[in-house]
């Protein structure tokens, strides 16, 4: 039965959800619009926050590298605090910063930059010495603005010539040290000495240490403060501008890629290495201290102050700069949508696959695939490009590639699914249709190329008939209920001899079954199949009829004719209604043949005859007239089991 009136096997039409056409626009279409609306959506979210966390993961995955020789820190940690306490006093940093910085300054050290706000005036014992240390070599003295401008006390501003000044003052992203400050130089007032005043600027510490690197010599490399950027030549230091870490630990605790660092009991004392910092910027700085611990992008967690200022000072030496073209932007909406609609192209390929009975494991190895290539691979990517100081946006392409994916991947299986449920319609039908006329094996072929019985073919065919002798007679005084049960029961036993060779059982008329050899599927030896079918009939007839007699019920007896010819395969009938069927010369003939069966025997044409086998006992049988066909025509008898 077939519900569309247009075509009598219109349920066996190969109809997806999506048209080639439709599936091709869809593939490019819509990852090219998810694309590049997640691009623009994304660029107008603030994703900053947790970019900066993948910078840090990019950083301690690429490991500290060696930071520069000529950076020494020295540590005023716990254990040089207690060791230079006298007597019991509490313990006062500036007591001991005159020596430390003569034995720095007699060990050669460039510049000495001081990480320690010395902004009230002291113990004049105490600020004394200091005074003449700082004035008598190149000291950085720390400012800081927060809630206000903080400077040294004006004692230590007034020695000839009067030191240099840097802010100290750093910016924090959600916590971490990642970046320069926005402010990299600060206006302050300043009295000119005729009672005027001027404004002062005071640059970032690093920047003041770094011009003590660089040296006066050189004035073309001097730093220029302009438009909020520090500018040296043709490099420059931006605001907000990301710091390429070197390290964040000592060379005690990090080996060679830890910094040169001296306690501050040895600077002060004069018991370390003079070598070590001949020709060195020393930035001395509070270690330990819970007011000066930052996390920075390449620290496990808080760590001195001074090694922020130690890592910005080796940017600025070694000229470095993250290449952040494609990090914002314009570029990175491009990024993002090219990777996006890339990816998208693999999620959204209209692959016949999909339609297979295993298309769901199939998609979901194309996303872990899609996932493996393209989120992993942009990962990848992003992080060795990071070792070669290019920073490439990570989270947005990830976000907008990953609903690319997720919406192509939803999609396919949405479609898939379709046209699964489709496929299985279909083979209900066939099934329907077909399960009681083919073996469960041409019924399974049948399922996986229904193309064979979707439309009419020309074949050569054998075609099977097998009656009832007798029959009238037999069930003349029995009632239809009773007539039944018998049909029943004879079907049952001769069926199955049919199924054993791939016959195909047409129809059953009465007492009378015809079974076609070569449909739907083409058999070369349809004739061998359609005699040995015979045989097995006769064979199971012998069984069934022992059945019966055990029963005191009487024996019957059938008659087998067989042809073999060309004939029309397919659906046949009216709009309504139609079955799958064969026509043409060749049926009429084999029922013909079947007629002459008086005694139950196997008769078959000449035409079969000639494709037998030797192994098959034939003998002929008569020459007879068959009404509708012109001419007499040999008919040959099948002996089964030593009949003679």
């Amino acid at each position: 039965m077939t519900d569309n009136p247009d075509s009598t096997a219109d349920y066996l039409k190969d109809r997806p959800v999506l048209t080639q056409g439709q599936a091709r626009f869809l593939w490019f279409a819509a990852p090219l619009l998810i694309a590049a609306c997640g691009a623009w959506i994304m660029g107008a979210v603030s994703i900053e926050r947790l970019e900066d966390v993948t910078i840090d993961w990019r950083f301690r995955l690429r490991g500290p590298r060696k930071p520069p020789a000529n950076i020494v820190i020295v540590e005023l940690d716990e254990a040089s605090r207690h060791s230079l306490k006298h007597d019991g006093r509490r313990f006062n940093a500036r007591e001991h910063l005159a020596p430390a910085i003569n034995n720095l300054a007699d060990a050669g050290a460039v510049a000495i930059g001081l990480d320690i706000l010395l902004e009230d005036a002291g113990d004049p014992a105490f600020d004394g010495p200091l005074v003449e240390a700082i004035g008598s070599t190149n000291v950085v003295l720390a400012a800081a603005h927060a809630g206000g401008m903080k400077r040294a006390a004006a004692a230590f501003l007034a020695t000839d010539p009067k030191p240099s000044e840097g802010l100290i003052t750093v910016e924090h992203d959600a916590g971490v040290l990642r970046r320069f400050p926005r402010r990299l130089s600060l206006d302050v007032l300043e009295s000119d000495g005729a009672g005027g005043l001027l404004l002062e600027p005071i640059a970032h510490f690093p920047l003041v240490l770094a011009m003590y690197a660089i040296g006066e010599s050189d004035e073309s490399a001097q730093f220029v403060i302009e438009d909020r950027t520090a500018r040296m030549g043709s490099y420059s230091v931006a605001p907000r501008e990301l710091i390429d870490f070197s390290s964040t630990q000592s060379e005690s605790d990090a080996g060679v890629l830890g910094w040169k660092t001296i306690r501050f009991e040895d600077a002060v004392r004069g018991s370390f290495d003079a070598a070590s910092v001949d020709g060195s910027i020393v930035l001395v700085g509070e270690a330990g201290m819970l007011w000066d611990s930052h996390t920075m992008s390449l620290s496990a967690g808080p760590v001195a102050g001074v090694y922020y200022h130690a890592n910005a000072l080796a940017h600025i030496l070694g000229r470095r700069r993250f290449d952040t073209r494609w990090a914002g932007g314009w570029r990175r909406a491009a990024l993002t949508g090219t990777l996006a609609f890339v990816g998208g192209l693999m999620a959204w390929n209209p692959c016949r696959w999909w339609r297979h009975r295993r298309g769901t494991l199939l998609l979901l190895g194309n996303l872990l695939a899609g996932v493996v290539i393209f989120l992993g691979g942009w990962a990848w990517l992003t992080c060795v490009l990071f070792e070669r100081n290019v920073l490439l946006p990570m989270i947005q392409p990830l976000i907008v590639t990953s609903i690319v994916l997720g919406f192509g991947l939803a999609a396919q299986w949405t479609i898939s699914n379709a046209n699964t449920r489709r496929l299985d319609r279909r083979a209900r039908r066939i099934e329907t249709l077909f399960a009681q006329s083919v073996s469960s094996k041409v019924l399974k072929a049948l399922k996986e190329r229904p193309e064979e019985i979707g439309r009419m073919q020309n074949r050569e065919v054998s075609v099977l008939f097998c009656d009832i002798r007798d029959f009238t007679a037999h069930t003349s005084k029995m009632q239809p209920a009773e007539v039944a049960d018998l049909l029943n029961e004879y079907f049952d036993y001769i069926t199955q001899a049919a199924f054993d060779h791939d016959g195909f059982i047409d129809k059953f008329v009465g007492d009378e079954v015809m079974v076609v050899f070569s449909v739907p599927f083409e058999q070369a030896d349809h004739p061998v199949r359609a005699v040995r079918t015979a045989i097995a009939i006769k064979r199971r007839l012998t069984a069934f009829n022992a059945a019966r007699r055990a029963r005191g019920q009487p024996a019957l007896n059938c008659g087998i004719g067989i042809h073999s010819g060309p004939a029309a395969a397919g659906h046949i009938g009216s709009r309504q209604r139609s079955n799958y069927t064969v026509v043409g010369t060749t049926v009429n003939l084999a029922a013909r043949i079947e007629h002459f069966t008086r005694q139950g025997e196997i008769l078959v044409s000449d035409a079969v005859r000639r494709e037998l086998p030797p192994e098959f006992l034939v003998r002929p049988w008569e020459e007879v007239e068959i009404r509708g066909s012109a001419g007499k025509h040999k008919l040959f008898e099948i002996k089964v089991d030593g009949e003679v």
